[in-house]
């Protein structure tokens, strides 16, 4: 005998069979992080402008510099996610892509470090920890705290103006402030800006524009999806990073990209103890780790050098190499002062030394300046004003053999990380110094520690 159910009933049966169907075979991908952060975007783009126009032209020219997006990934949800909570602009999370290109282990000319770029001094005003293990202006969640801190700071100081507290982060406030008084209004627009903050700010305009129309430009961004890319894991005391990585399953260089803060081999010996580890391998380390004693995690000791010490009689105490000492510590030659902290590998590493990884405690050689061309300006005039090869700024900039310039385009020129020296002459501010060399009042001060601002007088050598 067959039997037919109410209507009602197999109205909702179907419904559920649909349902389970339907979650079986359909897959819902996560939104891009680019159509995510386009929602959170609050400012206006001014891109109408003409610097802003310029700075369009420029991206769009130049898709190699957008695909460098592609290194926001570990990043990017978690500095979205901090300023979403603070309510402020989304286009705040692009600055780190003008400031380092979300490299956290960048580091310019005069000091700044980290994604966000952070000078030693503004770190320290913001509570970031800088010592002989961790500076905290490279850690990814302390360095984007005192960021968008400082950031909100700016937007207060310059009454509610994120143009102006943008050229403020790039030039500092006092600067920009003097600009301000001096010139009797508040259009950015208009102030004599360093180039550096005349390039600075349309750029983040711009690039603000590009992604949230990405289609209208044929600009195809990086696939990044909009999920938490690690998670912060208690780890209850110092360990040496390459083991931490081998506990979480990952490589010693994906390790130090969560957490580049650190200038050792390990985490601080003091607390807080804790880690960011990638979010699918998360659990894995916690379990892995909790079955290694606190005593096994650290794979070296620290030796404090004695009167008499050398390298040779400190290697055959503690039955390791020299060559084995100064890769691990980064020695250049066999003469190390009294006083010098040196790290000991202890016996597994008798043979194969953990990874050396330069650029995660050595600053580079060169940083990267950009310049702006003005009026009557060829590769060979620029080539010869900072003293650069016509070929070197063509592969600097991906331009080709017949590539000509325009009014008002930004170069990539990289400078040498070296300090040179200005002899003051009548007349002089820091003010006036900080413009013809480029840079700032806070960046000159912070390399003269000595340095008044009322006290400049003719002949003085100060360092830009």
């Amino acid at each position: 005998m067959i039997v037919f159910k109410k209507p009602r009933q197999i109205h909702y049966i179907g419904r559920l069979f649909f349902f389970l169907f339907s979650s079986a075979v359909f897959s819902y991908p996560s939104p891009s992080v680019w159509v995510v952060l386009s929602q959170q975007f609050s400012l206006d783009h001014e891109s109408n402008r003409p610097e802003v126009q310029a700075q369009i032209r420029w991206l769009i020219q130049h898709p190699r510099y957008i695909q460098q997006l592609t290194r926001s990934e570990p990043y990017m949800y978690h500095i979205m996610t901090e300023i979403k909570k603070r309510h402020l602009p989304g286009e705040l999370a692009l600055l780190p892509m003008i400031e380092s290109a979300y490299n956290p282990f960048a580091y310019s000319g005069a000091g700044a470090a980290g994604l966000w770029q952070l000078m030693p001094g503004t770190g320290s005003d913001f509570g970031l920890k800088q010592d002989w293990w961790y500076d905290a202006r490279r850690s990814i969640p302390s360095s984007t705290g005192a960021a968008l801190d400082y950031l909100e700071y700016l937007h207060r100081f310059f009454h509610g103006n994120w143009i102006l507290a943008f050229a403020a982060y790039d030039a500092g406030e006092g600067a920009i402030a003097r600009m301000i008084k001096e010139n009797h209004h508040t259009n950015f627009w208009s102030l004599p800006v360093p180039k550096e903050t005349r390039a600075y700010v349309p750029r983040l305009l711009a690039l603000a524009e590009i992604i949230q129309n990405a289609q209208n430009y044929y600009i195809q961004l990086p696939p990044i999806p909009h999920v938490p890319y690690f998670e912060e894991v208690a780890i209850g005391s110092q360990i040496d990073l390459n083991h931490a990585a081998q506990l979480a399953g990952i490589s010693y260089q994906d390790l130090l990209k969560l957490n580049p803060g650190y200038n050792r081999w390990a985490t601080a010996p003091n607390q807080p103890y804790k880690l960011l580890i990638p979010a699918a391998h998360a659990a894995s380390f916690s379990r892995n780790l909790a079955h290694v004693p606190k005593n096994k995690r650290v794979s070296w000791t620290r030796y404090r050098v004695n009167a008499g010490d050398s390298l040779n009689s400190i290697a055959a105490r503690h039955h390791t190499t020299v060559n084995m000492i100064k890769e691990l510590n980064q020695l250049k030659s066999n003469i190390i002062p009294t006083g010098q902290f040196v790290l000991i590998p202890n016996h597994q590493y008798a043979t194969t030394p953990p990874p050396v990884t330069h650029s995660h405690f050595s600053k580079p050689k060169a940083y990267k300046t950009i310049y702006i061309i003005d009026n009557k300006e060829d590769f060979e005039s620029i080539s010869k004003r900072l003293n650069v090869t016509v070929e070197q700024i063509k592969v600097w900039n991906n331009l080709g053999e017949q590539a000509e310039l325009q009014l008002g385009q930004s170069l990539i020129i990289w400078r040498a990380a070296q300090n040179a020296s200005y002899t003051v002459k009548n007349g002089d501010s820091l003010t006036r110094i900080a413009l013809a060399y480029h840079t700032n009042v806070q960046k000159l001060l912070y390399l003269n520690p000595n340095l008044r601002r009322t006290q400049l007088r003719a002949g003085q050598v100060i360092r830009v």
